[in-house]
């Protein structure tokens, strides 16, 4: 997957990046009611989330959080727009602040992954766990929604018991 991501064009990325974002936006059950959503970014083959459906989670009343990494745990801090983002050592988008929000506070996690089984939910992360243990923490009740290009879809993916599986994916489709 990685290397079919490789080989597709930035101006490609970027078309289904914005059909992605007009599909979250069109999804208005999701955003009728404001409350606090983790977005991510920044990784070449991941959909843009931050230069229009950041602002436009603001304008809406959502506050939106980014997560920080610390040690091999992600924390969530609210950001304001991109000028409160920085890159992190990972070469996704880190919180510039650093004042941590409770992960309960959290009404939706925008969840990255490399592919999601289309049969049920599961997700294939990039390697380092971090959102495993993120959507594993017991304090955690947000709606967790997969956040993909088509491609990444596969019809299944090997998952064990102890794997936390998306309810919803969105795609630029």
């Amino acid at each position: 997957m990685r290397a079919l991501l490789r080989a597709v064009p930035e101006s490609t990325l970027a078309a289904w990046s914005a059909q992605l974002v007009e599909r979250l936006q069109a999804r208005t059950e999701l955003w009728e009611k404001p409350g606090t959503v983790a977005i991510f970014g920044g990784l070449r083959s991941e959909p843009d989330l931050v230069s229009t459906f950041l602002p436009w989670l603001r304008e809406h009343g959502w506050r939106v959080v980014f997560f920080t990494v610390s040690g091999t745990e992600l924390l969530p801090v609210e950001v304001r727009n991109k000028a409160d983002l920085k890159r992190g050592p990972l070469g996704v988008w880190e919180p510039v602040d650093s004042e941590v929000l409770p992960l309960a506070a959290l009404d939706v996690i925008l969840v990255p992954g490399l592919a999601f089984a289309q049969s049920n939910g599961a997700r294939l992360g990039r390697g380092g766990g971090f959102y495993d243990r993120l959507l594993s923490h017991p304090e955690l009740k947000a709606q967790l929604i997969g956040i993909a290009f088509q491609m990444q879809l596969l019809p299944d993916i090997p998952c064990e018991e102890h794997d936390i599986r998306v309810t919803d994916i969105v795609t630029e489709h």
